[in-house]
């Protein structure tokens, strides 16, 4: 980060330490995941970025046993391409750890492999309507982002271009894509959030207009998803969240209240709207992010932010890290003084005496209930590398795993 954001002393040192107990359990990792959203590569993820903090870990050491187990279990076969649960997060992690020059090594050899290895599954996800980013096409796409090296990459998103454009439904305020919004009840509609919707489509294509890929079309992709995400926008004199989570295919009234989180609602929609604005140079649609952002910094209470961990998915040190990276790309204080409060909300949620320093995760009884979570998105690993975040001036280049740089 361009500027450290906690300098209270006594604050300081109860994260530091913090992270140090979060080290410590991540010391002998137990799962056989190898992800990057839930497993290995995601620890990886945070011993890169302590190595850099803390100056006592050897970066090699610990990451050349790690890739060698998390190859090792992909020659083994039942790997998912996906980005979050499978070989596409695996290798832009690998890629990423190159390329910000924690470890020097040869990723053509050890991953390019997989760069046309990847492309059919993304065609076939695309081409079925599956453009989620953590577990369909776009994060495929993503993965090819950080693989230019190659030359068949360009070809590769101007197809996923190309495909996105021909899927999408098009309305007077916008284009949207229609995806299954509950799998109890099948019922469909138009996500809108980062994590699994139109901002992250927002976000990504974004990205790949940044990169001269299909530029002319993927701007005027990009323009018009905005102006259906803000067709969306509710009023904030009577909604509490300005963005619901999806939008029905009737445009029939939102139900869902809505929740302070990276992955629906307000924060993740803010985060793609202020990098859309950026790359495209669009003052209205970075005044919208700030604006919307602003009207979150009133909820305080865990309640009425629909807290029940520390993760970074749907937790307190999701929302401080956010606010976090909104103070950093806008100076505002208010995200500022945002980001300091949810940081020491995160201390206060490390409360389990069985838990891993302090923490367990968050699921309703049928998936598992409250539970140790070594993990990059809902446990631990994500906990820290906010933290990392708070204290020191590293940029913490990671959460473009998040969309959010």
């Amino acid at each position: 980060m361009k500027n450290c954001l906690i300098s209270n002393p006594g604050l300081s040192k109860e994260i530091k330490n913090k992270i140090s107990a979060i080290a410590d359990c991540l010391e002998n990792y137990p799962e056989t995941n190898k992800s990057l959203m839930g497993g290995k590569a995601g620890v990886a993820l945070f011993w890169t970025y302590y190595s850099v903090f803390s100056e006592s870990v050897d970066l090699h050491k610990r990451l050349v046993p790690l890739i060698s187990e998390i190859f090792q279990g992909i020659r083994q076969g039942n790997s998912s391409p996906t980005f979050a649960n499978g070989i596409a997060g695996i290798g832009w992690t690998i890629e990423h750890i190159k390329q910000n020059g924690f470890i020097d090594i040869d990723t053509d050899f050890i991953i390019g492999s997989l760069d046309d290895l990847l492309y059919p599954y993304m065609l076939k996800y695309i081409q079925s309507g599956d453009y989620d980013y953590l577990h369909g096409a776009l994060g495929i796409g993503l993965y090819y982002l950080n693989r230019s090296s190659n030359p068949n990459i360009h070809i590769y998103i101007s197809r996923l271009v190309d495909e996105l454009e021909r899927h999408g439904k098009s309305f007077s305020k916008g284009i949207a894509w229609e995806s299954s919004l509950s799998i109890e009840t099948e019922e469909r509609g138009y996500n809108l959030s980062l994590s699994h919707g139109i901002a992250s489509i927002i976000s990504i294509l974004s990205r790949f207009y940044m990169g001269n890929n299909n530029s002319v079309k993927t701007a005027m992709i990009v323009e018009k998803a905005v102006n259906y995400l803000l067709g969306n926008k509710r009023d904030p004199k009577i909604f509490k969240y300005c963005f619901p989570s999806s939008s029905g295919s009737n445009d029939l009234p939102q139900w869902d209240s809505g929740r302070l989180a990276w992955c629906y609602n307000d924060l993740g929609v803010s985060m793609a709207l202020w990098q859309a604005g950026q790359i495209f140079n669009n003052e209205t649609w970075k005044q919208e992010a700030i604006d919307v952002l602003l009207n979150t910094t009133n909820i305080t209470d865990w309640k009425d932010a629909g807290v029940k961990d520390a993760g970074l998915c749907h937790g307190t040190a999701g929302i401080a890290h956010i606010y976090n990276r909104a103070y950093n790309y806008t100076g505002v204080e208010k995200f500022k003084e945002s980001a300091i409060y949810w940081f020491d909300q995160s201390l206060k949620m490390a409360v389990f005496e069985d838990g891993l320093a302090g923490y367990k995760a968050f699921r309703i009884p049928k998936f598992g209930g409250i539970e140790n979570e070594y993990s990059f998105l809902e446990g631990i690993a994500g906990i820290g590398l906010a933290m990392i975040s708070s204290i020191s001036d590293i940029e913490p280049s990671w959460d473009s795993a998040l969309l959010l740089s």
